[in-house]
This record gives C-alpha cells, sequence and structure tokens, in this order.
C-alpha cells in the first residue's frame, strides 16, 4: 500500500512540477514581449499573409484583405469583404481576439496549460478549462521566448499562425495606430459603429 501511494505522490508532484514549468515560459514569453518595447513581424495564417506592428495595447495588422488599427481605444478595421471601415471602441473580449497582451491575460485564467516536448524552444499546449469553441491552442516558442507560431483547434477548424521576422524595439509614430485612409481604396466608406 505504501509503495502505491509513494507512487500516487510522486506523480502528483511530477503534474505540478509540470504545469509550474508551463505557466513559468508562458510569464517567461510574457514578459520578453512587454520588454521589447514596439516590435514589428511578419506573419502568416492559413492563406493570408501580413505584417503586424505592436506597442503595448496598441497594434497595426495590415494584410492583403484585411487593416485593422488600434490606439488604445479605438479600432478601425478595413474587410475587402465588406469594401468598408468600421470604426469601435472595443471591449475586452473583441480584443483578445487581435491582441497578444490582452489574450495573454485572460489565457492564464481560461486554460490549463502543459508543455509538451520541443527541440527549437519551447512548446506549451493550451486546453480551456470550461466548454468553448477553442478546442486547444499549441504555442511555439524559440528558446528566447519569442512566440514564432501556433496552432489553434476550434469547432470550425485549425488555424495556423506563423510569425517571422521579428524585430523589437523600433520606432514607429503614434499615427501609426490610427486609421490611415492612404492604405484603404478611395472613396471608402467609414462607419461608425460606437
Amino acid at each position: 500500500m505504501k509503495k502505491y501511494l509513494s507512487t500516487i505522490v510522486m506523480l502528483c508532484v511530477a503534474a505540478l512540477c509540470q504545469a509550474q514549468t508551463a505557466t513559468a515560459i508562458f510569464d517567461k514569453m510574457v514578459s520578453t514581449f512587454k520588454a521589447s518595447g514596439t516590435v514589428s513581424a511578419s506573419y502568416s495564417m492559413n492563406g493570408s499573409k501580413g505584417t503586424i506592428v505592436m506597442q503595448g495595447a496598441k497594434f497595426r495588422i495590415l494584410a492583403g484583405d484585411v487593416k485593422s488599427w488600434f490606439n488604445g481605444k479605438t479600432q478601425w478595421t478595413y474587410s475587402n469583404q465588406t469594401g468598408e471601415v468600421n470604426i469601435i471602441d472595443p471591449t475586452s473580449q473583441e480584443l483578445q481576439m487581435t491582441n497578444p497582451l490582452a489574450a495573454a491575460k485572460s489565457i492564464k485564467n481560461a486554460f490549463k496549460m502543459a508543455k509538451l516536448n520541443s527541440k527549437t524552444g519551447y512548446a506549451l499546449k493550451l486546453t480551456p478549462k470550461k466548454k468553448s469553441n477553442v478546442k486547444s491552442i499549441t504555442l511555439y516558442l524559440s528558446k528566447g521566448y519569442v512566440l514564432t507560431a501556433a496552432d489553434y483547434v476550434t469547432t470550425n477548424g485549425t488555424y495556423k499562425l506563423k510569425l517571422t521576422n521579428y524585430k523589437k524595439h523600433q520606432r514607429y509614430p503614434a499615427s501609426t495606430f490610427v486609421f490611415d485612409k492612404k492604405l484603404v481604396p478611395a472613396g471608402t466608406e467609414v462607419v461608425d459603429l460606437r
């Protein structure tokens, strides 16, 4: 009986160490991002390609089919599909879909984390604590704790994100994070949904 009890205790300790290690890696990724100042990167996700610039809570995403700006309060989004720019003051939930820092806060509360084996850095598998349309998220990080890729498995399919050309401590003016009408077709309708 003592042998079985000690085996169970060892398995529980190993499981706790695994969770702490995954959480520590995740926290290091977030702190590395915060310490990087303004960052820029190229990305691809399921055939869509573009660039992203992030400065704290602010961001700008420029892709072939979607362009989005967020200055910390207001978000402007242009879509080829609608042919218009929509203006909103996004909720914290809406920001989680596009802003890594906003997503990081909710991820720690909403997901269980496990460390996976990786030869090139770190890999974390996140599974939701409650039923959700997200089944799992796998994050791939460099040895320097920079996110390089992610796989999102949802009820609607799988989405693969890849980040390249990651640059930190970049210099961009405040206007970078505000809608620029020169980056959308002339005469595009702007719809204020606030």
